[in-house]
């Protein structure tokens, strides 16, 4: 918890506690966090995912094709071709089924240029094509087992809405904890401090306890003034406990208030 200076009984002010900016950030650090990631894959890595699915399609196809060719004409034929026939579009090159579906590849692969010097070597793509598959993954530090499904237009568009999305709600969060840092709930004489607002205790015609007091204390309560409820969070402000000032807070304001209280049935230890 922070510390609080000493007030007069009657005077209680309640800043944010710690563990509230603690939760803040480790909420934050989440959608931040998983914001790169979409960004990430949205720019890099389906495009990547997308070389190697078709990578290893074209080379499981040219190890069915190495046995009905010569070791001449294997060699020129790879030498001449590239390992991916992909079309050149306006973000990069791009793997196109049936004219419709366009699977984006990353913008310097060298599989749309050449066949790599694993495919051109006859004799090993003869004893095994997947030998010299796992030896141009561990080259070029490529994942040996593809996606189960290479990854289109769509779908990397989807990417860069979900890390937008993150992001806003990243910026959401940061909002919150400005705000929250710049309140406090505080009773000074009669006036009273919360959720951003200030009114008299005289003004408060019903004073909700339920959540604050007993058994699985919540630490929010409710006042109700000129018909609008104003919450009172002393979980998030002062807080319980040794260190808290939330009881305090409430102690003070109950020795003014002497409107309707709701509050669940307690014993003389505060319990339910």
């Amino acid at each position: 918890m922070l510390e609080y200076a000493r007030m007069p009984e009657t005077d209680i002010t309640c800043k944010p506690t710690r563990d509230t900016f603690i939760r803040f950030g480790v909420v934050l650090a989440a959608f931040f966090g998983f914001g790169l990631y979409f960004f990430y894959d949205g720019s890099v890595g389906y495009r990547l995912q997308n070389e190697v699915y078709f990578s290893h399609e074209a080379f499981a196809a040219l190890g069915q094709q190495v046995e009905k060719s010569a070791p001449a004409s294997w060699k020129a034929m790879t030498a001449s071709s590239p390992l991916l026939p992909a079309v050149q579009l306006e973000d990069g090159p791009a793997i196109v089924w049936t004219g419709e579906m366009v699977f984006p590849l990353p913008k310097d692969c060298e599989a749309t240029r050449s066949c790599p010097p694993e495919v051109q070597d006859y004799h090993a793509m003869s004893k095994g094509w997947n030998d010299c598959w796992l030896a141009y993954t561990g080259r070029m530090r490529y994942p040996a087992t593809p996606c189960e499904h290479p990854h289109d237009e769509g779908a990397i568009r989807e990417q860069w809405y979900a890390g937008g999305g993150c992001m806003v709600v990243s910026l959401l969060i940061i909002w919150l904890m400005v705000r929250t840092k710049n309140r406090v709930l505080a009773l000074e004489g009669d006036t009273v401090t919360a959720a951003g607002r200030q009114f008299r205790v005289a003004d408060i015609t019903q004073l909700d306890l339920r959540q604050w007091w007993g058994k699985g204390v919540k630490g929010a309560a409710y006042a109700t003034v000129n018909g609008r409820k104003i919450k009172m969070d002393g979980m998030t402000y002062g807080g319980f406990g040794e260190k808290g000032t939330a009881d305090a807070f409430m102690k003070a304001l109950l020795a003014q208030y002497k409107g309707e209280i709701l509050e669940y049935e307690r014993d003389d230890a505060g319990k339910q």
